[in-house]
């Protein structure tokens, strides 16, 4: 039996109809306006503030084309996105901030309170980098090692090492032939 080796030629893809065209950009439009709106919201409720549309900006009823009009809107709902993602990070960060103040100020209020004791211990166990140690140190004055204690490993006997070698080569008799030379070039 003949084994066909013509390369397999793919049907072509038949052009979009107008409809059709027309479905897809609707349907991309209305996945977009449900982003956008969902961005403004998080984005407004982060803030505090009601959400509002720019006025600077080319409203999109006044741009012709269809493609270019979705890859402006496309890339402001992108835009939005990326101003809750950050808007999210500064929330995050100044969360983490007061928490650790306010533990501070607590644990300050009392010298014998247990929390700057527990505090102590977690940042001794936690923060390993000597630059960040030393900078806790000197900021809290918390009795802080700037370089964390570690286990000296056990060395070798050296000078056992180095007699156990001398014996083995007194006893050894000199069997091996002197070292050959290379030649030049090779």
């Amino acid at each position: 039996m003949p084994v066909d080796h013509s390369p397999t030629v793919r049907p072509r893809r038949q052009p979009e109809s107008d409809a059709a065209r027309q479905r897809r950009l609707q349907a991309l439009e209305v996945a977009l306006a449900d982003r956008e709106h969902r961005a403004k919201e998080a984005l407004s409720g982060l803030r505090g503030t009601l959400p509002r549309n720019r006025g600077h900006v080319t409203p999109l009823a006044k741009i012709k084309d269809d493609e270019e009009r979705l890859a402006v809107w496309r890339a402001r709902v992108e835009r939005l996105e990326a101003l809750l993602d950050q808007t999210e990070r500064k929330r995050e960060t100044r969360a983490k901030i007061v928490l650790s103040t306010t533990l501070l100020a607590q644990a300050a209020e009392d010298p014998d309170d247990p929390l700057l004791a527990r505090l102590q211990a977690i940042v001794d166990a936690r923060v390993h980098r000597p630059r960040d140690r030393l900078a806790i140190a000197e900021t809290l004055g918390l009795a802080i090692a700037p370089v964390r204690a570690r286990p000296v490993p056990d060395l070798p006997d050296f000078d056992a090492l180095a007699e156990e070698i001398l014996r083995e080569d007194a006893v050894a008799p000199e069997t091996s032939s002197p070292p050959r030379r290379r030649k030049k070039g090779g």
